[in-house]
This record gives C-alpha cells, sequence and structure tokens, in this order.
C-alpha cells in the first residue's frame, strides 16, 4: 500500500521524530496544507486544517506499508487522522489536533522550524 502522508513538525525531515516514517518514506517534498499552526507550548506542534488563505507549511511524504496504527499510538488524543489537500492537489493522511487551544500560540508563519 502507497499513500502519501503530510507532516509538519516533529515527524518532518530533520526534526527529531523522523526516525519514526524514515523507514518507510520512499520520496518527500515541501508543501502545505490550508489551515493554522499553533505551539502547544510543549515541544511539538498542533495544526488545525480548515480552508482559508493562512497554510501550515511541511512536507509531503511519499509512505509505502506505514505503520499507521503506530503513528496514530504517537499522536495520542490530542490529533485525529484525517485526509488533507496539499496545495498540489495531492490528497494525503495528516494528523489533527483536537485539543483545546487556549494554552497555545498561533506560529504566523505556518512553519514549525521557523518558530525559534
Amino acid at each position: 500500500m502507497t499513500n502519501a502522508l503530510f507532516v509538519y513538525g516533529t515527524l518532518a525531515p530533520g526534526e527529531p521524530a523522523w526516525s519514526h516514517i524514515a523507514p518507510y518514506v520512499t520520496e518527500h517534498r515541501e508543501a502545505a496544507v490550508p489551515g493554522r499552526l499553533y505551539d502547544t507550548g510543549r515541544g511539538y506542534p498542533g495544526a488545525v486544517f480548515a480552508a482559508g488563505d493562512a497554510l501550515v507549511q511541511g512536507w509531503c511524504c511519499t509512505i509505502v506499508d506505514a505503520p499507521l496504527a503506530a503513528l496514530d499510538e504517537y499522536e495520542g488524543s490530542e490529533y485525529r487522522r484525517v485526509t488533507v489537500r496539499c496545495t498540489d492537489g495531492t490528497d494525503a493522511i495528516a494528523y489533527d489536533w483536537i485539543a483545546p487551544l487556549e494554552d497555545c500560540a498561533l506560529i504566523e508563519t505556518g512553519t514549525w522550524s521557523a518558530r525559534r
């Protein structure tokens, strides 16, 4: 089975959890999805995907036989797995933040790596 996975935070190339998906990635490219990105204050971001002008910047990864159940467990109850459409028209699996936003800060750039 081959799918696309959109990653925007700790699972992205060069980030600490990239090793969780790297063995299943056959290629990756920069991509964006409509929505807003938040700093949760816990060392990882949360994206809320929604139509509009704001974009979450990340990577669209082609994955083969990725253990989605293990990724669901890694993401935990703060996220839900959804299908999003990247701005290049690619449909991809992504993890949408569903926990409360009250202690989260909007990342205006939409880019997790730019928060520093």
